[in-house]
């Protein structure tokens, strides 16, 4: 669970690292495990592309998963600190794997998480979960506190090989003199706001640098399933009830395709 400081601080900045949090070594040991079974079972998708591997098969890409990452998005520690920020009754949306391997050239840049996803009223949080010790070096998360607090700001539809998004911000929308990094030993995380502007630049270190996004919103916002310039559809993508109950009646949990159960 999240202090109340920690909570006045996400409130106040748009992310929070909490202090106390931790897996233990045997924890990262087995998700470190599970990473290296997706990479090495799902060869044709990108690494940081990789989205809901705590399913089996599931949409949107259809990816192996691993069961470690399945008991992660449903462990009631990261639950709790989720519910700490979003409120009691929770839907699990997706998650993602962001792998950066060493030496990668591969960005995320400048932008809101709002844009991307159908989620309206647009309230989220993300819990990152580092699978491997990250700074600056090889390419970890920056973000503009306070930034949440402002409008969703209009983003650009850009084709780059090299970034992870199809639109990113336009840099005088953002100030990276303003900007700080979270920087995480393997097994801390950290949580954000659906609207605080965040990227991450290229791994140009020998180290690769893993992590993994979960993403959960309060069931009083709604998922639709249609969004135009999507990077992936929306229309079968599996959520989930995961804590309390549904409030928002437009949400249809029997659309999505979780593949096979474990």
């Amino acid at each position: 669970m999240l202090t109340a400081a920690e909570i006045k601080q996400y409130n106040e900045d748009g992310y929070v690292i909490p202090k106390a949090f931790t897996l233990t070594k045997t924890e990262v040991a087995n998700l470190q495990s599970a990473l290296e079974f997706v990479l090495e079972h799902n060869p044709n998708i990108l690494p940081d592309r990789l989205m809901n591997p705590h399913l089996n098969w599931g949409k949107p890409y259809g990816i192996m998963g691993h069961q470690n990452f399945c008991n992660l998005v449903h462990d009631q520690r990261i639950i709790n600190m989720a519910a700490d920020v979003m409120g009691q009754n929770l839907i699990l949306l997706f998650s993602h794997l962001f792998c950066k391997k060493s030496k990668s050239s591969r960005v995320v840049p400048w932008h809101q998480d709002g844009p991307f996803w159908p989620v309206k009223p647009m309230k989220s949080c993300t819990i990152w979960v580092a699978l491997d010790d990250v700074d600056r070096e090889n390419g970890a998360m920056k973000v503009l506190p306070k930034s949440h607090k402002k409008n969703v700001v209009e983003h650009t539809l850009i084709d780059d090989p090299n970034s992870t998004l199809n639109r990113e911000l336009p840099m005088e929308d953002v100030d990276e003199s303003l900007s700080e990094f979270i920087e995480l030993k393997a097994g801390q995380v950290s949580v954000h706001d659906i609207g605080l502007i965040h990227g991450s630049a290229a791994n140009t270190s020998g180290r690769r640098r893993a992590g993994l996004a979960i993403r959960y919103m309060p069931s009083t916002s709604h998922m639709s399933r249609k969004m135009s310039n999507a990077a992936q559809s929306w229309e079968d993508m599996p959520m989930e009830l995961v804590r309390g109950r549904n409030i928002n009646t437009d949400n249809d949990f029997s659309m999505g395709d979780f593949g096979d159960g474990w």
